[in-house]
């Protein structure tokens, strides 16, 4: 796997202080209001990252989830307050600045690099899933054919290793709807797009799971557009990881006490059948 392979090499860049650690840690932007849903970012991430494309889930307007094979999806979002307005929406994982996932994984496979991409190892990954339990948007999904979990990683062994390029989701855009730079100039750059329109657009990603390093304009609240809301505060992780394994442990339990009942049942018929 690709992932973690250049980590190395990202990890090098700036290592001098908190001014370089500021200049190397980077974000990516999606402005829900200038996005045409052409779908591009999603076909782009496939490319490079070798999914599978299904045929008829690039066609534009045809609501699709994040799957192990889509990293990335575009949707149509319709303003409950108004229902005339509609924007399509990009959705991919948010790279939380403190990720629950992460915190939650019993093999440390999810790793939050200090330039920003949250990313899984497959080669560590067990497949428990407590990473999808723990995410507050839900993003990290089970592949069944690799038994493992997988999600965008901010594609960021295109960066290091070639020379300061853009994801593949961002280079692909054709109307400037996605933008990568430096963390601290997409918040600008989310601001300033904001001032342009009078104000009035949310900027997701700034507080949300105590701040992420992927930020969303959306014409209005989350809430309006039916979009997930995070909390406003970084997740537990402690209380989270205990939650999720009790949850696990218990399910196991339940499980293993139906097949004994079951077991049970089948002997008892069997024995009476032989009499």
């Amino acid at each position: 796997m690709k992932l973690l392979a250049g980590a190395s090499a990202y990890g090098a860049v700036g290592s001098g202080g908190a001014a370089d650690a500021q200049a190397t840690h980077y974000g990516k932007m999606a402005d829900t209001i200038r996005c045409i849903g052409c779908k591009r970012c999603m076909s782009a991430c496939k490319r490079w990252n070798n999914l599978k494309v299904e045929r008829d889930e690039l066609i534009t307007d045809r609501e699709t989830d994040l799957t192990s094979n889509n990293w990335v999806v575009v949707n149509l979002l319709i303003d409950d307050k108004n229902r005339s307005r509609k924007h399509y929406m990009h959705l991919a994982c948010q790279h939380c600045i403190e990720p629950a996932c992460a915190g939650v994984c019993p093999v440390k496979a999810i790793t939050k690099l200090p330039e920003g991409p949250v990313v899984i190892n497959e080669n560590k990954c067990i497949g428990c899933r407590y990473c999808f339990q723990a995410c507050p948007y839900k993003v990290p999904r089970f592949s069944f054919e690799k038994r493992v979990t997988r999600k965008c990683t901010l594609c960021y062994d295109r960066i290091p290793l070639l020379n300061y390029m853009k994801p593949a989701c961002v280079a692909a855009c054709p109307v400037g709807a996605l933008y990568f730079d430096y963390k601290h100039e997409v918040i600008k750059e989310a601001k300033r797009r904001v001032h342009e329109r009078g104000g009035t657009a949310y900027i997701m990603g700034l507080t949300e799971a105590g701040g992420t390093d992927m930020i969303t304009i959306l014409p209005t609240r989350p809430q309006d557009l039916n979009v997930v809301v995070a909390p406003q505060k970084v997740v537990n992780q402690n209380l989270d990881k205990i939650r999720i394994t009790a949850a696990g442990v218990m399910g196991s339990a339940v499980m293993t006490g139906l097949m004994y009942a079951y077991a049970a049942l089948t002997k008892g018929k069997e024995s009476r059948n032989n009499d």
